[in-house]
C-alpha cells in the first residue's frame, strides 16, 4: 500500500541549514513561520488578520521609587473576524521550547487583560508546540519535518475556519471502542500500513507507539500499541538501525522516546485488544497488545 500524499507547506525548505548558526529567530519567522501562516491562511488584512509586535502594557512593574511603562510584545497575535484567536512566538533553532521560562512568556501574553486567547504556541524551527491555556501539556507538539502528517491536526485547531469553535477533547480510544464492539474477544486483529513516527520505551520490557484510524467517513480514534522486547527484535530492520539500538538499552528510571523525523515508518501489525486500562490526567485509555509483526 502507497502512503498517502499530504500537503506540506514546508516541502521546498532544507532543514540542514537550521545548523548553521547565522540562522536564528528572524530566519525562523521568514522561512518557517511565514509560509505555514500563510497556508493557514492568514495574512495581513481581514478578516484573517496577522498583528505583529503588538505592544502590551505589563500591569506589574515599576523601578526604583518612579513607574515606568513596561511593555510586553508578542510576536504574532491572530485576529478572525475581529476578535484575537491566538498568538504564536518564533525561536531561533537553539531555543528549548517546552518546559521552560518561554512558555511561560507566552501563556503571559495568551493570558494579558488586553489578549485572552485561549491558544498559544511557539516555533523554533526544529519543533511546533501548541497549547491551550486550560492544560499543563500541550495540545499539539511535532517535529517541524513531520509537518505533513500533522498538517490536517494543524489546520483543524488554527485554520480561520475553526479556531473560534474548535473544541479541544481528546480523540476517542480506539482499544475501548474496540472493547465495546466486543472485539476484545479476537485474538488476532490484523492492521495494515500502520505508520511509526515514534516508539517509547516506558518500563522494563514495555514499549508502545501510538497513531490514529478513521472506521469509514466517521471521527478518527486514537490507538496504542503495546509490546514487549521480543516485538522490539521484530522490528529491527524496519526502523533505523541507531533507533533499534538505544531502545534496546537497559531501562532506568525515566521514558525514553525515539522519534522518527525523517520519515513515518509503516509496518502491518497482528494484535489483540488489552486487559488493562491505562490512565493519565487527561483521558482513560485501552492499548492494544501486538502479537507479532508482520511486515
Amino acid at each position: 500500500m502507497k502512503a498517502e500524499q499530504r500537503y506540506n507547506p514546508l516541502h521546498q525548505f532544507d532543514f540542514r541549514i537550521l545548523d548553521d548558526p547565522d540562522f536564528q529567530e528572524d530566519s525562523v519567522r521568514e522561512e518557517i513561520v511565514v509560509p505555514i501562516l500563510a497556508a493557514l491562511g492568514y495574512g495581513p488584512t481581514e478578516p484573517n488578520r496577522i498583528i505583529r509586535s503588538k505592544k502590551l502594557l505589563h500591569p506589574f512593574v515599576s523601578i526604583g521609587s518612579i513607574t515606568k511603562p513596561i511593555y510586553l510584545v508578542p510576536d504574532y497575535l491572530f485576529e478572525v473576524k475581529g476578535k484575537l484567536a491566538w498568538l504564536l512566538e518564533a525561536k531561533a533553532p537553539s531555543v528549548d521550547i517546552l518546559k521552560t521560562a518561554h512558555v511561560e512568556q507566552a501563556y503571559s501574553y495568551a493570558m494579558h487583560s488586553e489578549v485572552r486567547v485561549p491558544y498559544f504556541a511557539l516555533c523554533n524551527g526544529r519543533e511546533f508546540v501548541l497549547y491551550h491555556v486550560s492544560r499543563p501539556n500541550p495540545v499539539l507538539h511535532f517535529d517541524m519535518r513531520l509537518v505533513a502528517s500533522y498538517w490536517e491536526n494543524l489546520a483543524t485547531l488554527l485554520g480561520p475556519d475553526n479556531v473560534l469553535t474548535c473544541d479541544i477533547a481528546l480523540k476517542k480510544d480506539f482499544g475501548l471502542h474496540l472493547k465495546r464492539l466486543g472485539f476484545h474477544e479476537f485474538p488476532r486483529l490484523i492492521f495494515p500500513d500502520v505508520p511509526i513516527a515514534f516508539i517509547a520505551h516506558l518500563a522494563q520490557n514495555l514499549y508502545t507507539f501510538g497513531s490514529s484510524v478513521s472506521i469509514g467517513d466517521g471521527d478518527p480514534y486514537v490507538v496504542s500499541y503495546d509490546f514487549d522486547s521480543d516485538i522490539l527484535r521484530q522490528l529491527r530492520g524496519k526502523i533505523p538501525e541507531e533507533a533499534f539500538q538505544i531502545l534496546s538499552e537497559p531501562f532506568e528510571s525515566e521514558i525514553r522516546m525515539v522519534n522518527f523525523v525523517d520519515r513515518l515508518y509503516r509496518v502491518t501489525v497482528d494484535s489483540r485488544v488489552g486487559d488493562r486500562l491505562e490512565e493519565n490526567e487527561d483521558e482513560i485509555f485501552l492499548p492494544l497488545r501486538i502479537n507479532r509483526i508482520l511486515a
